[in-house]
């Protein structure tokens, strides 16, 4: 374990960080071993600590600089509880691109075990009177101190995840540390399902950084959903496992998550009249939903410029396996004869505000409209056609016809009558 931290701290250190656009000067020799150094860093040398002084050496090796350097170090929060006095720079002098970096820290007699990060910065000017500032990130480590009333449980926020049923996926989030003095080490992730539909690849956990005290670490946590998953809310277990202070600490939280699957709305085809002249049309849209999810405010658009408004119908709800139309109505413009161009626009989401939507290209013809007939002069070649007037007259002879034969019944019935009195 020592190995592994000393390990983390050189590749930390071989990080440099320049202040200034120049390139990077020193690098830490892992293998050189100094004055105040009972092993070098590769074999896991640890800073000692004696009557209450902690002291630091970083063999920083260069092939460029040549000059006096500058040494220091420095918390990140000065306000933490560690150290007594303040931290005195310290003058360097390189032999063959090697120098010798050793700092002095006056630490509490109080002093809380923890994490205390710090920060190294070289300075100095070389032959050329180039000016380096380079800065270091580091990990003071108190370990023979007084216990520390801190507890470390990390905070999850910023979760995102993208789980279709069928398909690889993932979980992303992010993992905080809020206390001032504990480092999170030697972590691992493993995520669960309570009904065993999401499953994590590879090698079922997912290792994790180091997090230092007030610092965080995104996470993306490879999973697959199984083909026969459920379209629904489901229940993931996020456990880590971490170190603190070298003690073992599992922490575990539950999360709600959405296994979706792509929206899958099919159509059958536009339905539009051939050819139109000034009146009133109809399309209609079959729509299919074929995934296993809902699908909501279904909408169809239809628009061709310059010969109709756009027209919209929502369609609403079609839930899985079912089949809806849409359908709406509309009058070209009387000026728009021609062959004419449009599009018809479908717009649905599933139940977790997914969005999608399909363009289908239409065409539409439209005619000259049919010429407008003179009612007045039609009224009068009726008035004046002469099978007009002879059937008029016969009719007349008809009606009079049958009032005479009607008088000469009534005449004969009375006389039939007189004859039997």
């Amino acid at each position: 374990m020592k190995k592994i931290l000393c390990l983390l701290l050189l590749a930390l250190l071989t990080l440099t960080l320049p202040q200034k656009a120049e390139a990077a000067e020193f690098t830490l020799d892992p293998y050189a071993k100094t004055s105040g150094m009972d092993r070098s860093w590769y074999q896991g040398y640890s800073p000692s600590v004696e009557s209450n002084t902690m002291t630091l050496c970083f063999p920083m090796r260069s092939d460029s600089f040549a000059g006096t350097l500058t040494a220091s170090i420095a918390l990140d929060d000065p306000n933490v509880y560690l150290l007594s006095g303040r931290t005195w720079e310290a003058r360097v002098y390189g032999r063959d691109g090697l120098y010798p970096v050793r700092l002095y820290l006056p630490l509490r007699e109080d002093r809380r075990n923890g994490d205390y990060p710090a920060t190294i910065t070289l300075k100095g000017v070389d032959e050329d009177g180039t000016e380096l500032v380079q800065t270091f990130p580091y990990v003071i480590r108190i370990r023979d101190g007084w216990s520390n009333p801190e507890t470390l449980e990390p905070v999850i926020s910023d979760m995102t995840a993208s789980l279709d049923v069928g398909s690889p996926g993932s979980l992303t989030l992010t993992i905080s540390n809020p206390t001032t003095t504990l480092s999170m080490a030697a972590g691992t992730l493993t995520v669960t399902d309570a009904a065993g539909e999401v499953l994590m690849d590879g090698a079922h956990q997912v290792e994790v950084p180091e997090i230092l005290p007030g610092q965080q670490e995104t996470i993306t946590v490879p999973l697959t959903v199984k083909s026969t998953a459920a379209i629904s809310q489901h229940v993931l277990e996020v456990a880590l496992n971490y170190q603190v202070l070298g003690s073992d600490v599992q922490w575990k939280q539950s999360f709600t998550v959405p296994v979706t699957q792509a929206i899958r709305l099919e159509q059958g085809g536009v339905q539009l009249p051939t050819a139109i002249a000034g009146e009133l049309g109809t399309m209609t849209l079959p729509l299919m939903n074929m995934g296993k999810g809902e699908l909501q405010n279904v909408l169809v658009t239809l628009e061709m410029e310059d010969v109709l408004e756009s027209q919209s119908v929502l369609v609403g709800t079609i839930a899985p396996g079912e089949t809806k139309q849409a359908k709406l109505t509309f009058t070209p413009r009387l000026d728009s004869a021609g062959v004419h161009t449009g599009t018809v626009t479908v717009t649905c989401e599933d139940a977790y505000g997914n969005m999608d939507s399909q363009i289908l290209d239409v065409s539409l013809t439209v005619d000259e409209p049919l010429p407008e007939v003179d009612m007045s002069q039609e009224k009068e070649e009726k008035t004046t056609s002469p099978g007009t007037v002879v059937l008029i007259l016969l009719c007349v002879l008809l009606a009079a016809g049958l009032i005479l034969q009607g008088k000469l019944l009534t005449g004969k019935l009375h006389k039939l009558e007189e004859e039997r009195l």
